[in-house]
C-alpha cells in the first residue's frame, strides 16, 4: 500500500512498491543547441561539468540514504550526456552503484554522434554503461542540418563501431519523422541505413514544433514540411518496416529486438517508481510526482523538490499502459487497484475495436498502430 498520509515532501521519500526503481540523470549540457529543441539545455565548459559532477553525486548520496533503495536502471539523458566525458559519467556511475546498488543494472547514456567518443566509451564501459542512445535522426544531409545535427552518417558508423568494440553492444538510435524536406523516398533511406548498424532497439518520434524554439518561431511555410496525412503515412510505413525487419513495436515510438525493449522507460509506462535528479528531472515515489526546476544554478545552490500531484492513479495508470503495445490487462488492473475494468470503458474499447483503433481480448486491450496515430484522443475516450 501506498504511504501517502505524510504532507509533501516528506511523503515523496518514502517507497512503497517492492519493484527495485529506476534512476534518470539530466545532463543539461550541449555543445550546440537544435532548432527543434525544447529540453532543458545549453553549452558550458569543462568547470560546470566537473562543479555538476560532484553535485550529482552528492545528491545521490543523500537520496540513496533516504530512500535505502535498490536501483535495476540508471539513464543519463540530455541535453548530451556524453559531453560531460568517460570519467565524469564513471564517477555518477560509481556513485550510484554505492548509494542504489545498480542490481544487473542497464545503464544508457545519451550520446551525439558527431563527437569522437573512443577513449570515453572506453571508461564508461570498464564503469558498466552497457547501453548506447544515438541521435542519429536522419541519414540525409539537407535533413541533419536542417535540424541543426553536427553529425554525418560517417560519424554514426564510427561511433557505434567504437561502442561494440569496447563491449557496448546494446544500441539505441533515435529516428525523426515530419522533419523538414523529408519524403517518403528519404525516410527510406534513413531506415535502411540505421538498419545496416544492427542496432538492437530504434525510437521514431513524430516532430512536434514547440513555441520557444527556432522552429517555433519560424513561418511554417518556410520549414518544408510534409503534410499531416503523409506524416501519418510515414509513421505507419515505418511501423510496418521496422516490423518485417525483426522489431517490435512495443510502445507508440519504439521499436526493440526481441528481448530490448528500454527497461528504464518502461518503468514511465508501467507505473513503476523511479527517482530523477538534475534541473527539469522528474521523479514517481510513494505515488508523488514531483521534479526539479529548470534552473541549473539553483540545483546546485539549494536544489528543492516541486510537488507535481498524485500518480499512479487508475486513470493515469490505463493512459500510460495504453501507450504500450502489452496495453492494459484486466487481472494486473483489477489485482493493482482492487476493483475491475469499468463497463464503460470496456464499452468505449469495443467501440474503438470495430473501428479498427483498438485490438480486445478477453485478457485486456491495447491500441493498434493506427490507434497510436490517434492515440491522445482514443485515451481521452477511454477516460471520459
Amino acid at each position: 500500500m501506498r504511504q501517502t498520509q505524510q504532507p509533501f515532501p516528506e511523503a515523496a521519500w518514502l517507497l512503497s512498491l517492492s519493484n527495485n526503481i529506476g534512476l534518470y540523470i539530466h545532463v543539461p549540457f550541449c555543445e550546440s543547441k537544435c532548432a527543434y529543441c525544447d529540453f532543458y539545455s545549453f553549452k558550458a565548459d569543462e568547470a560546470i561539468y566537473s562543479e555538476y559532477t560532484a553535485a550529482l553525486c552528492q545528491h545521490i548520496a543523500a537520496a540513496g540514504a533516504r530512500l535505502s533503495a535498490v536501483a535495476d536502471t540508471l539513464y543519463f539523458g540530455g541535453g548530451t550526456p556524453s559531453v560531460l566525458g568517460g570519467n565524469r559519467i564513471a564517477e555518477i556511475t560509481q556513485s550510484a552503484k554505492e548509494h542504489f546498488k545498480l542490481k544487473n543494472a542497464e545503464i544508457t547514456v545519451e550520446a551525439n554522434p558527431a563527437d569522437n567518443l573512443s577513449d570515453d566509451l572506453k571508461t564508461m564501459a570498464e564503469a558498466g554503461v552497457n547501453r548506447l542512445s544515438l541521435g542519429v535522426q536522419s541519414a540525409v544531409d539537407d535533413e541533419l542540418k536542417a535540424l541543426s545535427r553536427r553529425h554525418c552518417c560517417k560519424d554514426v558508423v564510427r561511433t557505434v563501431n567504437n561502442a561494440r568494440i569496447v563491449g557496448i553492444d546494446n544500441i539505441s538510435v533515435d529516428l525523426m519523422l515530419g522533419i523538414p524536406y523529408q519524403t517518403m523516398s528519404s525516410l527510406k533511406t534513413s531506415l535502411d541505413f540505421i538498419l545496416s548498424l544492427e542496432p538492437q532497439h530504434i525510437s521514431c518520434y513524430i516532430l512536434k514544433i514547440e513555441p520557444d524554439t527556432p522552429f517555433g518561431k519560424a513561418d511554417t511555410d518556410s520549414l518544408f514540411l510534409a503534410s499531416e496525412d503523409t506524416v501519418a503515412d510515414m509513421y505507419l510505413y515505418t511501423s510496418e518496416y521496422l516490423r518485417k525487419n525483426g522489431f517490435e513495436h512495443y510502445e507508440i515510438s519504439n521499436f526493440a529486438k526481441p528481448g530490448y525493449r528500454s527497461k528504464h522507460n518502461m518503468k514511465y509506462w508501467q507505473c513503476k517508481e523511479y527517482l530523477g535528479l538534475g534541473p527539469a528531472a522528474h521523479s514517481f515515489l510513494n505515488g508523488k510526482r514531483f521534479y526539479f526546476e529548470r534552473d541549473l544554478y539553483k540545483y546546485l545552490s539549494s536544489p528543492e523538490i516541486t510537488d507535481d500531484g498524485d500518480g499512479g492513479d487508475s486513470e493515469e495508470y490505463i493512459m500510460l499502459r495504453m501507450r504500450t503495445s502489452d496495453g492494459l490487462s484486466f487481472s494486473e488492473y483489477e489485482n493493482i487497484f482492487g476493483k475491475p475494468v469499468s463497463d464503460k470503458i470496456l464499452k468505449t474499447a469495443a467501440k474503438l475495436s470495430k473501428n479498427g483503433l483498438v485490438k480486445l481480448t478477453d485478457k485486456g486491450f491495447s491500441l493498434t498502430v493506427n490507434g497510436y496515430l490517434l492515440s491522445n484522443s482514443c485515451i481521452s475516450e477511454l477516460l471520459m
